[in-house]
């Protein structure tokens, strides 16, 4: 009798054990659909409010959204790379302005790629990055640093700008002050003017020098 017992609370335990698991895989696939329910109103939702956010961009002027960035004024835009992504930009303020979706370490080591493969040519145009990096400041615009929706500005400026830079969420901006050569400065200036005149009176006077002595002479 002991035994039938015991094996049938041992059957009920079997039992409970797989209605519980049965009705935990339920819940588990309920829970998982919610979630999958949750994530698509999510998404939804952010998207709403990505579009709203792009229909209230006004940028009539990409230069000058670019050099808003850092507090410069962009005249015009230089070199164009795709490989690294790269544009240079020139300013008022006597400095480089580089843009790149490219993290510093990252840039800096594709440049040095293709200023090694250029070889004695690339030494003819100025380095993208300058030729002294400790003078260079980077400044990183971002979702995180600027507010959400950033990136929204930065693919309609990149549609301005004619690159495609889709799903960038991040720009860095690389500050290079331009290096003005010095002219060399000529050992002796000439004032050819002044040169001739002293010429002409000296000459002159020679002249008058010389009439006087054959007057003398023929008296």
């Amino acid at each position: 009798m002991i035994d039938f017992f015991a094996s049938l609370t041992v059957a009920l335990i079997v039992v409970m054990t797989v209605v519980i698991f049965i009705s935990n895989q339920r819940q588990a696939g309920i829970m998982k659909q919610m979630r999958f329910v949750l994530e698509d109103w999510y998404q939804a939702q952010m998207r709403d409010r990505r579009e709203s956010y792009r229909k209230e961009i006004l940028m009539p002027d990409v230069l000058q959204w670019i050099g808003s960035q850092v507090n410069l004024t962009v005249v015009e835009m230089g070199r164009r790379l795709e490989n690294p992504q790269a544009l240079e930009f020139l300013t008022t303020e006597g400095v480089r302005l580089i843009v790149s979706p490219l993290p510093k370490n990252k840039l800096r080591s594709e440049v040095r790629k293709i200023e090694r493969k250029r070889g004695k040519v690339a030494k003819l145009v100025e380095p993208l990055l300058g030729s002294r990096p400790g003078r260079m400041q980077v400044v990183e615009r971002s979702n995180q640093s600027v507010h959400e929706w950033f990136e929204v500005e930065i693919e309609t400026a990149a549609q301005k700008l004619g690159v495609n830079w889709i799903g960038i969420k991040a720009l860095y901006f690389y500050m290079i002050p331009v290096q003005v050569e010095s002219q060399a400065v000529p050992l002796v200036s000439l004032d050819l003017e002044n040169l001739k005149s002293k010429v002409k009176s000296f000459l002159s006077g020679a002249v008058d020098w010389l009439k006087q002595r054959l007057a003398k002479a023929s008296g």
